[in-house]
């Protein structure tokens, strides 16, 4: 991994969700190394508009560079609370949890929690 693409990666306040193009199940992403280790298999069919949500709120596109890498690359832009909450409760929808409208959180890393301990169910 070249020395930019580090330096992207430890931008990135850990852990993190991707929103993949067309699809309302969130991907949850621990820590820095498990995005290394699992990049390469969550973009085989990487869209153009995949995006990566850290903590913070920070949207992050993911572009496919032609060497096969995914490169982060920082938006300038944060998501809102209110559009988190949106997207974690149409998550929890496609993976058929019950009373999603009553979903709710208070920062933006604990609606990342929150998708983490859904999949742990």
């Amino acid at each position: 991994m070249n020395k930019a693409l580090q330096q992207q990666i430890s931008m990135i306040h850990w852990p993190a969700v991707i929103i993949f193009e067309g699809d309302g199940e969130l991907c949850y992403i621990d820590c820095e190394q498990a995005w290394i280790q699992d990049a390469e298999s969550l973009f085989y069919n990487h869209h153009g508009n995949d995006r990566l949500i850290d903590s913070s709120g920070r949207i992050y596109d993911l572009e496919h560079r032609t060497d096969d890498q995914i490169v982060m690359v920082d938006s300038g832009e944060r998501i809102r609370l209110t559009d988190f909450v949106k997207l974690v409760r149409i998550h929890a929808s496609c993976s058929h949890r019950c009373c999603i409208e009553k979903i709710n959180f208070r920062s933006i890393a604990e609606g990342v929690r929150l998708i983490d301990s859904m999949n742990q169910v």
